[in-house]
């Protein structure tokens, strides 16, 4: 387990999508990550309101994407508790429209390195 000291002198933002790396949680964040059972991760874009657009953050996986340039994965498990969960690559984007939300959203999949 990391301390978010440890895990913010790596991820070097308190942005959730870094240059290298990424922070999940189960929510807490405003951010409805979902894990799925074969260990990846569906990993929405960046931005909480209006659709969302391919800049900041989500440009970042989108290059990430088209490289296949793999980004490491820390999981906040709960306050100043992080787990390293290893290297992800983005394996898939799909951008489409959340009727809850009335807007367009990206949704990453990240698929563990192994």
């Amino acid at each position: 387990m990391l301390t978010w000291k440890e895990v913010l002198a790596q991820h070097k933002t308190l942005r959730g999508i870094g240059a290298h790396s990424l922070l999940v949680d189960r929510g807490e964040s405003g951010y409805p990550n979902r894990f799925l059972p074969d260990g990846s991760i569906l990993y929405p874009g960046e931005g909480l309101s209006g659709s969302q657009q391919p800049v900041k953050g989500n440009r970042r996986l989108l290059q990430a994407l088209a490289a296949q340039t793999p980004l490491r994965v820390y999981q906040r498990i709960q306050p100043n508790c992080w787990l390293d969960r290893g290297l992800f690559r983005v394996e898939g984007v799909e951008y489409r429209w959340e009727e809850a939300e009335r807007r367009y959203v990206y949704w990453f999949r990240l698929v563990p390195l192994t």
